[in-house]
């Protein structure tokens, strides 16, 4: 070939190269988008393999969680997992098959199913997101994998015992851990996907210090009320005392407490409200509170008395906070009088 052939095909070749090499990133990425169902569904399960949610979103066809729905799609959410098959069975009704999803882990294999949309050529997920309600438990949090989201605390107690117990989180299709438990596979509409109900595991080695701590720091908070029965609190009386000198009195009023002795903590398993598993605060030693005040003696009118109480420790729930820390929550029964039959 002659020299000057040889520069034209070179200068050709230059020209062609930098024409390519210029084409918008958009032309090569329609030429890699899926053209068939198996496709897209395999390019979704391997962003999510990847934790790479945006790309992984491109190949869903119906909304988005956003905001609070939103608080478990995150990469720290995404399990390990290893994509074993994808297969779409041959339709015998004319009309397209969902997608057959298998997946595995050292532990065993799941498998699932997702429905594909066509439209213009191209083929979108449809609703891949996976809902489980987590029963009500002993946490102030969720732990999912490697991603602990704490929970509301309402104003009441009871307003947050409640919400726990309609608890419902929305994740992505994959392999889950809850609070460190047992593995859950949530895999399209198998039956371990849209509507599974986790339980809860209880706390376990709670420390015998931290726990009496949390009590002494819970009477103290308790003590400050001059109530004589504060809402949540481990003493009360119901207006009928029996005073150091042994003598029944009634209605009192202008009264204070005075912590004398703690009372010695304990954890017995429980049931709470929802049935769900809970730590029961127990006193071992029901230690010592004193109360005074003024109250009606018989018929000789209004004196000051002293009377020793007992606490009681029913009305306390163990709770986690996000942290690790113990909190104590009034979820148990309420105390009505420990005030009479104590010397």
């Amino acid at each position: 070939m002659p020299q000057t052939e040889r520069e034209s095909m070179r200068v050709l070749w230059i020209v062609l190269f930098a024409a390519l090499s210029m084409m918008p990133l958009g032309v090569w990425q329609v030429a890699r988008q899926p053209s068939n169902a198996v496709e897209v569904v395999t390019a979704f399960m391997e962003a999510l393999q990847d934790k790479d949610l945006d790309r992984a979103y491109e190949f869903v066809g119906t909304a988005i969680p956003t905001g609070p729905a939103a608080a478990f799609l995150r990469p720290e959410a995404i399990g390990e997992w290893e994509l074993l098959a994808v297969e779409q069975p041959e339709s015998l009704a004319g009309f397209p098959e969902p997608v057959t999803v298998t997946i595995g882990t050292e532990e065993g294999t799941a498998q699932g199913s997702f429905g594909v949309d066509e439209y213009d050529g191209e083929f979108t997920l449809q609703d891949p997101f996976q809902t489980v309600t987590i029963t009500a438990s002993s946490y102030l949090s969720v732990q999912v994998n490697d991603l602990t989201v704490p929970m509301q605390v309402e104003t009441t107690w009871s307003a947050w015992q409640n919400r726990q117990a309609q608890r419902t989180l929305t994740l992505l299709p994959g392999v889950y851990r809850f609070f460190g438990g047992e593995q859950v596979a949530l895999l399209g509409d198998n039956d371990g996907g849209a509507g599974a109900t986790i339980g809860t595991p209880l706390p376990s080695g709670v420390e015998a210090a931290s726990l009496q701590a949390a009590v002494n720091e819970y009477v103290d908070s308790c003590v400050e009320y001059r109530l004589i029965a504060p809402t949540g609190c481990p003493f009360a009386t119901d207006g009928q005392i029996d005073t150091a000198e042994q003598v029944r009195v009634y209605d009192p009023q202008d009264v204070t407490w005075t912590v004398e002795r703690y009372p010695t903590a304990a954890v017995a398993p429980g049931v709470g409200l929802y049935d769900e598993p809970i730590l029961q605060v127990e006193f071992t030693d029901p230690g010592l509170i004193t109360l005074q005040g003024t109250a009606n003696v018989g018929y000789d009118g209004r004196e000051p008395f002293t009377a020793a109480c007992r606490f009681d420790g029913r009305p306390l729930v163990v709770v986690i906070a996000p942290d690790g820390t113990i909190e104590l929550a009034p979820l148990g029964e309420v105390v009505t009088d420990s005030c009479r039959g104590t010397e």
